[in-house]
């Protein structure tokens, strides 16, 4: 019998040894560490912009290596199924495409839909000139390719698996080192706060990975912390979900259904902020925003709390709420799927392991809770079944770096320059005009040898998660590193001009073409 036991309460997860007091410490033994790989490149986080720097720094000449905890590449694209959606063509040629409502991203004349159930539309001309619009228009253009040669995708999951496949195959053409499977643990990192490489746990052992230059594309700064650099803490109310895909709807009974449907008496929707989230003091806004979506079914929400104890906004231990986006309206089943994502808010510590361990499993709780609800009083629903449901958790947002300039959100009121610009974006839901994305953006305070990519590279707000803007940040950090290890210096010394000429050469706009004259003069 094991010494260890799982203690289970409410909103509490401990892994207690009665013999070991917790706040105790334990010194682990030195041992001598086997160096798989020395690099050139070395990319912790195999996402979007882990998968943009590996393939920038491979295309650059430099020997590069991507360590990716899973065992598949994309990230929340790909493994967290969710690939489908709108590609904001904006941020790709803020010279060319105007800038849209983020709401309506069907009709946005800066953004396409990427289809999951009909032929993309798209035309060839603007795929064309997307794919000339660096790594993130060449991502968008192969996909809208391969969703031409194969078909279109009949759910999320099938669109992403593409996603995952596509960016497997931009990291193999480009030759880079691929080690899956496997967990970024520690910076090697020495006296002088130079990161060198770092070491990984495989499913052989604890091996090094040298480097000369290191990229952290870790979503929350995991080598970034523990190589000592000042940190931003995370967002205590981060945006997090699980995709899910229901299958084996009646599309048509569903619809009849609906249509049938009489106006709810508000004594139910009474019934829903008396009692349904009475014992919360708050109402988040995207859970707000559910909630309202339930508010046409109220009466069978109500009758199967009082049936089966059902919760259509559940609780996640003590820790946070959860709502699944219910199908109703834009969100109505089609061709006998049902494809949506529940959703979390709450006081949510992402880098605590309880927290994290509750959520998982009591998300997963949820949605077959949902499923059971779905199929016992929705019309339609009665022989559909769980299809797909994300490994893991996503978030938008965690643990950021201080880095050596930060993009505030009056930034992108204002429309910032930089002279060592890497990139130009914008605020979907305030701001209206082009703003910079610097260089430093990407260097962290008081550590050499290491860049930053991706979420990790930017607080929130503003809101910089898009993958048109992580894909391309990845790119400014992947040539970046290359430069800096064909060039031995460090990050913080590298010539951004010739950071930005690759870029510009690869398609990446950095404004006018005469802004762009000026900036590399």
């Amino acid at each position: 019998m094991s010494n260890y036991s799982w203690n289970l309460s409410v909103g509490a997860l401990i892994l207690a040894k009665p013999e070991l007091n917790l706040m105790e410490y334990m010194t682990e033994p030195q041992h001598q560490v086997p160096i798989l790989h020395d690099v050139d490149v070395a990319v912790a986080g195999g996402g979007a912009a882990g998968v943009a720097a590996a393939v920038a720094a491979a295309r650059q000449g430099a020997r590069t290596v991507l360590i990716e905890k899973f065992g598949s590449v994309g990230g929340c694209m790909s493994t967290g199924g969710w690939a489908a959606g709108a590609i904001d063509l904006a941020p790709l040629d803020p010279c060319k495409f105007p800038i849209g409502p983020d709401e309506d991203k069907n009709s946005a004349p800066s953004s396409h839909w990427v289809s999951t159930l009909t032929k993309d539309p798209v035309a060839a001309a603007l795929r064309e000139h997307v794919r000339g619009c660096g790594l993130a228009g060449e991502w968008m253009a192969r996909l809208l390719d391969m969703i031409e040669a194969l078909g279109p995708s009949p759910n999320f999951a099938c669109q992403s698996n593409r996603a995952g496949y596509l960016c497997n195959q931009m990291l193999e053409e480009a030759g880079v080192v691929q080690m899956l499977q496997t967990t970024a643990a520690e910076p090697i990192i020495d006296g002088d706060n130079v990161v060198h490489g770092l070491y990984v746990e495989t499913v052989s052992g604890r091996h090094a990975v040298k480097a000369r230059v290191t990229i952290d594309a870790t979503a929350n700064a995991a080598l970034a912390n523990r190589a000592g650099a000042p940190l931003v803490p995370c967002n205590r109310e981060p945006s997090l979900n699980i995709s899910v895909g229901i299958g084996n709807v009646d599309d048509r009974r569903f619809a009849d259904f609906v249509a049938s449907r009489l106006e709810v008496p508000e004594t139910f929707n009474q019934w829903i902020e008396e009692v349904l989230i009475a014992d919360v003091d708050y109402v988040a806004g995207r859970l707000g925003a559910h909630i309202n979506r339930i508010r046409p079914v109220a009466d069978l929400v109500r009758q199967a709390w009082e049936e089966d104890g059902y919760q259509a906004i559940g609780w996640i231990g003590n820790v946070g709420r959860i709502a699944l986006v219910f199908p109703w309206q834009t969100k109505a089943p089609r061709n006998g799927m049902w494809w949506e994502r529940a959703d979390i808010d709450g006081d949510v510590d992402t880098l605590d392991a309880a927290h994290m361990t509750l959520l998982e499993r009591d998300t997963r709780k949820y949605v077959f809770d949902t499923v059971l609800f779905l199929r016992k009083y929705f019309p339609g629903f009665e022989n559909a079944y769980l299809m797909y449901l994300s490994p893991y958790i996503g978030m938008r947002g965690g643990r950021a770096i201080e880095a050596e300039y930060i993009v505030t959100h009056q930034d992108l009121i204002d429309g910032r320059r930089h002279d060592d610009v890497i990139h130009q974006t914008y605020d979907l839901r305030t701001a209206k005009n082009f703003t910079d994305i610097p260089y430093r953006q990407l260097l962290p305070k008081r550590v050499e040898g290491l860049l930053v990519a991706g979420v990790a590279a930017h607080q929130k707000p503003p809101n910089l998660r898009g993958r048109e803007n992580v894909l391309t940040m990845g790119q400014a950090a992947g040539i970046a590193a290359a430069l800096c290890a064909r060039q031995d210096v460090h990050p913080r010394d590298v010539d951004v001009k010739q950071v930005q000429r690759v870029l510009c050469d690869s398609g990446v706009v950095l404004g006018s073409a005469e802004r762009v004259e000026q900036l590399l003069d």
